[in-house]
């Protein structure tokens, strides 16, 4: 999938596209096994807010791409796993999509005035730290300079977002509470992306290939174009 007109249209028709919310989050962690975990949490306190950037922007040969990160190993619940770049909301941050953009720009250096907001997806709770997360899909016209915040970010990945589009969720067990369970995640190159993160990108994924399968609407769409 390259930059041009036909990837316009389709955010813009991502734009007026009803999320399927829960359903697609059922592919990676069923509702079953979400309420058994759900059973197991105790939190004295409501959920922290936080909010996470799905950045699609073009490589040097004007090919659709799509960031993620590798975090820090540290005494933490999500040491060491792939994400997208985000965080949790500060009260200087007017709402959630500028959480989602200030901490893109401290973890991965992308500045916010060269990023356009597509779509709010659907929220995705993560009961082992107690997070409920808000995803913003976006984009960028500019191949971006990655800096990555030497603190949190262990490794910057970056990936051919036509193998998000194409690879078949494969089969994981993960252990949660000291209970064993199968879930789904997306193996891309040898990378394993599951939990909070493979829920939002299996909603990505639905929506483009819902508008995918729909005839463009118009030759105007989000980023200009002729």
């Amino acid at each position: 999938m390259y930059f041009n007109d036909d990837l316009t249209v389709l955010l813009s028709n991502i734009q007026s596209t009803k999320l399927s919310g829960l359903s697609v989050h059922d592919q990676i962690m069923n509702s079953h096994v979400r309420k058994h975990i759900f059973k197991e949490v105790k939190h004295s306190h409501k959920p922290q807010q936080a909010a996470v950037l799905a950045l699609l922007y073009p490589d040097i040969e004007r090919q659709v791409h799509m960031v993620f990160i590798l975090r820090k190993s540290y005494n933490g619940h999500h040491s060491g796993q792939i994400s997208f770049p985000g965080g949790k909301i500060e009260k200087k941050d007017k709402n959630l999509q500028q959480t989602a953009l200030r901490e893109t720009h401290e973890e991965i250096g992308v500045s916010p005035d060269k990023i356009t907001i597509v779509k709010q997806l659907t929220p995705v709770f993560i009961p082992v730290s107690n997070y409920h997360v808000t995803p913003f899909l976006a984009v960028t016209l500019q191949t971006p300079v990655f800096i990555p915040d030497t603190h949190e970010v262990e490794q910057i990945i970056e990936v051919d977002f036509e193998q998000i589009l194409n690879n078949p969720l494969t089969d994981i067990q993960k252990d949660y509470f000291g209970k064993t369970y199968n879930l789904k995640s997306f193996d891309i190159n040898g990378l394993k992306i599951w939990g909070a993160t493979a829920m939002i990108l299996a909603e990505v994924r639905q929506l483009f290939n819902e508008v995918k399968q729909k005839s463009p609407c118009n030759k105007h769409g989000l980023l200009g174009g002729e």
